[in-house]
C-alpha cells in the first residue's frame, strides 16, 4: 500500500524515456501483468523493456512480447534461474549497445519466502556485483513489515542507499536513507 512497486515502475520508466534499458526481475506477478502496467502508463511498446519472469510458465503464445524479451525461470525459489536469466538479458542489452540501464527486483519478500537470509544475502551480492561492474542502477523492493529488522539490516549493507516509503493517513510519504550519510525527512510524495 506505501506504493513500492508504482514507483518501482516510474524510476523504470523514467530510465526507457531517456533510452535507457530496462530489466525487471519479477517474482509476484507475471511478465505479462508487468507489461500492461508499462504499457497502460506509456501507451508505446516498450522495446527496451525486458523481463525475468519467475512467476508463470513460458507460454505457447508469446503475447506482446518479442521472443527475447522474456526470460522464464521455474519459480522465485530458483536463485540459479534468475541470476542466469539476468545474465542473459544484460547480455542482449550489452549487444544492442544499450550504456545505460536500470534493473528492478520486485520483491525480494518473495525471495526471502523460499530461501534462508544467507542464501538471498549471496544471491544478491553476486547480483549487486554485476550491475554496478556494468555501472547500472539497481532498484530492490522489499517490504519491510513481513522481516525482522535484522534481516532489513543485513540486506541494507549491500545497497548504496534506501528509499523509504509509507502510508501515513491516506497520504504517501517518502525518504532517502543512507545517501551522503543522511536520513531525509519524511515528505509528502507526489
Amino acid at each position: 500500500m506505501s506504493g513500492k512497486y508504482e514507483l518501482l515502475v516510474d524510476l523504470l520508466l523514467e530510465g526507457l524515456a531517456a533510452e535507457e534499458a530496462g530489466l525487471l526481475v519479477t517474482t509476484n506477478q507475471d511478465a505479462h501483468a508487468v507489461y500492461e502496467d508499462f504499457h497502460n502508463q506509456t501507451g508505446a511498446k516498450t522495446g527496451n523493456l525486458r523481463f525475468v519472469d519467475c512467476v508463470s510458465d513460458q507460454p505457447g503464445n508469446p503475447g506482446p512480447f518479442d521472443p527475447d524479451q522474456v526470460e522464464y525461470v521455474s519459480s522465485p525459489a530458483d536463485l540459479t534461474g534468475i541470476g542466469i536469466g539476468v545474465s542473459e538479458q544484460l547480455r542482449r542489452f550489452a549487444e544492442a549497445e544499450y550504456r545505460r540501464m536500470r534493473i528492478g527486483f520486485y520483491s525480494l519478500s518473495t525471495l526471502l519466502m523460499y530461501a534462508e537470509l544467507e542464501t538471498v544475502f549471496r544471491f544478491l551480492h553476486v547480483l549487486t556485483g554485476r550491475i554496478e561492474s556494468i555501472e547500472g542502477l539497481g532498484m530492490f523492493a522489499i517490504d519491510p513489515t513481513t522481516h525482522d529488522r535484522s534481516t532489513i539490516n543485513t540486506l541494507k549493507q549491500l545497497y548504496d542507499g534506501v528509499i523509504e516509503l509509507r502510508a501515513e493517513n491516506d497520504t504517501r510519504e517518502i525518504r532517502l536513507v543512507g545517501i551522503d550519510d543522511t536520513a531525509g525527512e519524511w515528505v509528502s510524495q507526489v
